[in-house]
């Protein structure tokens, strides 16, 4: 049986992301929402608000980011499947939240 060491540290910090992401999720959707939105009613957003998108897109880059390099390390095959999930789901959320960004034109 192979001994995986990285997987202690690596299952302490991955706690972080199992929590936050029902938040992630729901504002990326909130954030599209908005775009729907402002586009049909062709308005500008809220600064406080656009400020709030741009951190939790540059935030969820950041753990995708983690969440990659993890994938590299010898892990046991339980942990590398959740990485794995729990990567494709950040992916499609920042697919979303970047065409939303795009459209608002939050880093523009």
């Amino acid at each position: 049986m192979t001994n995986h060491h990285a997987d202690g540290a690596i299952v302490s910090e991955i706690e972080t992301v199992r929590l936050a992401l029902p938040t992630w999720v729901i504002s990326t959707v909130e954030l599209v929402e908005l775009a729907e939105n402002a586009e049909r009613a062709a308005r500008d957003v809220n600064p406080e608000t656009a400020d709030r998108s741009r951190k939790l897109i540059v935030e969820v880059a950041e753990w995708q980011q983690r969440l990659h390099d993890w994938q590299s390390q010898d892990l046991s095959p339980r942990l590398l499947a959740e990485l794995r999930i729990l990567k494709a789901t950040l992916d499609a959320a920042m697919d979303e939240a970047n065409a939303a960004a795009a459209k608002l034109r939050l880093f523009d």
